[in-house]
């Protein structure tokens, strides 16, 4: 019953949003505008207050050079397995392997499990792939010649990014002791406390109702879906069993562990389809980066009941 009280709120809400899509009690372009809420406005204020929270250790480092480094050999690689697929998917198909922030789908699977306290836990895999998805990715396009080739056009999108200013700021105040100086005063601390709760807990709930309204697939393209997401698979279960190998003591702990199967299991993330809408020439294009995000969502989905049940973190 424990594993059911668990698992039923999120797919309510999944639900929740696919039935507002088939009733139409909201447009594609307001579930468009709740998704921006979530992921532009609110989710950077969680990525400050765990960066200014989180104890800079080595290892948060080495984790987040560990994957920038996986990342940029997954797209390479990823280049090379997509001729498996026709053609109007090769030149896509390596971006779609990539994860930025965890699909929008593992923080709040992951959270619901473990709460809210061991969010940290999965920052240093949002940082690396933001790093990936707001700089690696918009090199690659530029050398495809898709979008602006100016450096400092290049540099002003980067950091003007909602994201890339919440790592700075984050890591300034927590490194520089700000943060710490200034939460030592009760008063200051006890608004910085209630704000960032009321900026933070509605996130949850919107990425997944925006999921669920979103979440289709188009059976045209099974063969190609289930290829890609098998070389998909192929890559994230491989850095899944590097973690296991190269990070043993952390992966020991299974609240750590949980949250690394998780993450790595879910979607490759709405940014990374913004990013290279330049490449997407035509609607089937479009309609196969949709379905093969809605896949990896029932992916996820499945994945995390099975880790509920099955791999319990007491």
């Amino acid at each position: 019953m424990a594993a059911v009280s668990v698992i039923f709120p999120v797919f309510f809400l999944l639900f929740l949003g696919g039935h507002a899509r088939r009733r139409a009690w909201i447009s594609h372009e307001q579930n468009e505008g709740a998704k921006r809420i979530a992921l532009d406005i609110l989710f950077p204020f969680l990525i400050y207050q765990v960066m200014v929270e989180t104890n800079l250790e080595k290892g948060v480092f080495l984790e987040i050079i560990f994957l920038i480094f996986i990342w940029m050999l997954v797209y390479f690689l990823g280049g090379q397995l997509s001729k498996l697929l026709p053609r109007d998917f090769q030149e896509i198909a390596p971006f779609l392997c990539l994860t930025c922030e965890g699909g929008a789908v593992a923080l709040p699977l992951y959270i619901s499990v473990v709460g809210k306290s061991y969010t940290a836990n999965l920052i240093p895999f949002d940082i690396a792939g933001i790093l990936i998805n707001f700089i690696f990715v918009p090199l690659i396009l530029m050398n495809k010649s898709i979008g602006e080739r100016k450096l400092l056009p290049f540099a002003r999108k980067i950091f003007t990014s909602s994201f890339i200013l919440a790592v700075l700021f984050g890591v300034f105040m927590n490194a520089s002791g700000l943060h710490q100086v200034l939460m030592q005063n009760a008063g200051l601390k006890a608004v910085f406390d209630n704000t960032m709760e009321t900026l933070t807990v509605p996130i949850g709930s919107l990425i997944l109702f925006s999921l669920g309204y979103s979440m289709r697939l188009h059976k045209g393209f099974l063969a190609s879906l289930f290829t890609l997401a098998g070389i998909r698979l192929l890559f994230c279960g491989s850095i899944i069993l590097l973690f296991f190998l190269l990070f043993k003591e952390q992966m020991q702990n299974r609240i750590f562990s949980f949250g690394v199967i998780l993450y790595f299991l879910c979607p490759t993330g709405f940014p990374v389809p913004l990013q290279i809408k330049g490449l997407l020439q035509k609607e089937k294009q479009e309609e196969f980066v949709s379905a093969f995000i809605s896949l990896f969502l029932l992916i996820a989905l499945a994945a995390y009941a099975l880790l509920v049940l099955f791999y319990p973190i007491v």
